[in-house]
């Protein structure tokens, strides 16, 4: 996701990254919106699909945990909506249609579920064997993402940076717990 936000901005001409939403490089008419879909989106939304399995599969079994990455695939289906929905060119239209609406409801489905979810995994986690630090980072990025959500207004001037923010902290999470279960592989 970092790659695909950084290259699709630097070849999307006048794109801001403060501004901006990140579905904008793959929206309807943007340039290069098929590879941003195709190479960057549905990768990611597939890799982070497949992580809230696997992790699901070794992390010790909860029901707030399932709940919990379940919260995470929501998210990830965030990502593969917006190949099979992009949004309208600025995706801001004054009357969306009908793919703007399903890009707009399963990206929201996520960004709101993403906070919750980050919440009850550090929950969790602090029951995980070795798993303090995720615990931690998993208050800390909920906090962030929450923060993020708030801002999550199209009308806000650094709604880029809001949506960077949840999406940087869901992210930083799922990397260290993808390095945890690496490393510490629990049954």
């Amino acid at each position: 996701m970092l790659l695909l936000t950084v290259v699709g901005g630097a070849t999307f001409p006048n794109y801001s990254h403060a501004s901006q939403f990140i579905s904008e490089l793959g929206a309807s008419g943007a340039p290069n919106a098929r590879i941003i879909n195709l190479a960057g989106f549905l990768p990611a939304g597939l890799l982070l699909t497949a992580f809230a399995f696997f992790a699901w599969r070794s992390l010790p079994r909860s029901r707030a945990t399932t709940i919990g990455l379940l919260g995470l695939a929501l998210f990830a289906l965030g990502y593969l909506a917006a190949v099979v929905f992009p949004c309208e060119p600025g995706c801001r239209p004054a009357q969306p249609s009908l793919s703007q609406a399903l890009h707009n409801f399963f990206g929201l489905a996520g960004y709101i579920t993403a906070p919750l979810s980050l919440f009850i995994l550090g929950w969790k986690a602090r029951m995980w064997p070795g798993a303090r630090h995720l615990s931690a980072l998993g208050f800390i990025s909920g906090g962030l993402a929450l923060l993020g959500l708030q801002f999550l207004s199209p009308d806000f001037r650094y709604v880029g940076i809001a949506q960077r923010v949840l999406e940087g902290s869901v992210l930083a999470w799922i990397v260290v717990c993808a390095l945890y279960l690496n490393r510490v592989r629990p049954q």
